[in-house]
């Protein structure tokens, strides 16, 4: 059962195109209620796209109550996309959001040279808030709360930003953050920390090791914690283990 290539020629976001084909799919019945999905590569493969935009066309699918992902299993349909409200319920999450992929690359580009400056100016008050962000969000991971533990981390990275005191890159990190709260990455990442809530306490790690090397003033080390978290999310968001 193939999936049609995409055109290289559309204004449609790629993930969104994705969804509609999988949509018309299950309508003209290739796929049934019960039916399971090809593995996520193999739809990367015959669309000739992406694997982060497939996994962000089927994790709308899911908020929109069509799909559902089976840890260790595979994709499953369980709802007919019979009425419009599912179908655009699905569309409008991904026309809506930007993508978590396309915000994690920028935010990575830009959180490199963020960590640097911090370092260079930060004072003794700015190490404290940061410390106290990192306590938080440890209070909040330990007690299993998915939306506290990722408001919290927000707050840790927006720490950082503020410790620059430059308002140029304090207020381009506060929309950066602020566009990691949409449903589409919510429930990308959620779901990865439900499969197993040990995550957290590795994520938990990793911000460890950014603020030791923020305290110690170490940039080299620094940069490479923060290349580490951003390695980490993206494993969440985009591991394919089909």
């Amino acid at each position: 059962m193939e999936f049609r290539r995409l055109s290289q020629t559309t204004f449609k976001s790629k993930s969104s195109i994705i969804a509609e084909q999988i949509l018309e799919m299950i309508r003209a019945e290739r796929f049934r209620i019960g039916d399971k999905l090809p593995p996520e590569r193999i739809i990367a493969e015959q669309m000739g796209v992406s694997r982060p935009s497939v996994r962000e066309a089927i994790s709308a699918l899911q908020i929109g109550g069509i799909l559902e992902k089976r840890p260790g299993d595979g994709t499953y349909v369980i709802h007919s996309p019979d009425s419009d409200d599912l179908k655009n319920q699905a569309i409008t999450v991904l026309e809506a959001s930007d993508s978590p992929y396309d915000i994690l690359q920028a935010r990575r580009a830009i959180e490199i040279g963020v960590v640097r400056l911090a370092i260079e100016v930060a004072t003794d008050e700015d190490i404290s808030a940061l410390k106290q962000a990192r306590k938080e969000r440890v209070e909040k991971g330990r007690k299993g709360n998915f939306e506290e533990y990722s408001m919290y981390g927000k707050g840790f990275h927006f720490v950082i930003a503020k410790a620059t005191k430059n308002r140029v890159i304090i207020n381009m990190m506060d929309k950066l953050l602020d566009a990691m709260q949409q449903p589409l990455w919510i429930n990308m990442r959620k779901a990865y920390y439900q499969e197993d809530p040990s995550r957290i306490d590795q994520m938990l790690e990793v911000h460890d090791n950014i603020v030791k090397a923020i305290i110690e003033r170490d940039v080299e080390k620094a940069v490479c914690a923060i290349e580490a978290d951003f390695d980490h999310v993206l494993q969440q968001l985009y591991s394919f283990n089909e």
